[in-house]
């Protein structure tokens, strides 16, 4: 399944959040600083091209670290296997913004780093609400159902290999390789892209969230504002 009548909501606080910064510290100290966001809001918003290309699985069974699914579908590793192991079905999710709001900001950093680094922060604010409304999504799909869903996991985290578990996702999905393709390194073209997997059942495990599993959760200086977005 293919979707791509998705309208994000981008603020100026939430790119602010994505540089790392506090807005109203912004706001008060920088205000030329929260200028530049609006400028790379208004610059960059209709660039975005948001799709996603999701498919629901039925899972078979899950055992030594594979969680099996219908068709000879496999996700191999210990995150998946332990967060998936009560799921019935599993949502397997690549979302995208599309490459024309990157290749723009590569541009204009040459000559204005400040507005080229909003439109990154712009870019990867883009792609996490868009994953965002990917597993809003999925949510209501499995409560149609009567189920419950994890929360999303995806390769890089503690417990799935990034490259192995990227392979798993694209053969799974099989995307056009015009809209979206996986590198040997493991890193997805467009670079604004990001994969995902939600399982849904009666009794999966839905605590935690995913900065619990991430590589970088007892450093990452992003943390306290993540919660806010």
């Amino acid at each position: 399944m293919l979707l791509n009548n998705f309208k994000l909501q981008i603020s100026v606080d939430m790119i602010l959040r994505g540089q790392g910064a506090d807005p109203a510290v912004i706001y008060t100290r920088h205000p030329q600083l929260a200028d530049i966001a609006e400028a790379a809001l208004q610059k960059g918003l209709p660039l975005l091209a948001p799709l996603a290309i999701i498919r629901c699985m039925s899972v078979t069974s899950v055992r030594h670290q594979r969680v099996e699914l219908e068709q000879g579908g496999v996700l191999i590793g210990e995150l998946p296997s332990q967060k998936l192991a009560a799921a019935r079905q599993v949502w397997v999710a690549l979302c995208t913004i599309g490459a024309a709001l990157e290749r723009y900001a590569g541009e204009v950093y040459r000559h204005d780093p400040s507005l080229g680094l909003a439109l990154d922060a712009l870019g990867s604010v883009a792609v996490e609400t868009l994953a965002t409304e990917v597993c809003r999504h999925i949510t209501d799909e499995a409560q149609a159902l009567g189920y419950q869903t994890t929360f999303p996991i995806s390769p890089g985290l503690v417990g799935w290999e990034l490259g192995a578990g990227q392979r798993q996702i694209f053969d799974l999905l099989k995307p056009d390789p015009k809209l979206i393709r996986l590198e040997a390194s493991g890193q997805m073209i467009p670079l604004k892209s990001t994969s995902l997997v939600v399982g849904c059942g009666e009794d999966v495990d839905h605590a935690n969230n995913t900065c619990d599993y991430c590589a970088v959760r007892f450093t990452c200086r992003y943390q306290p504002l993540l919660n806010l977005l």
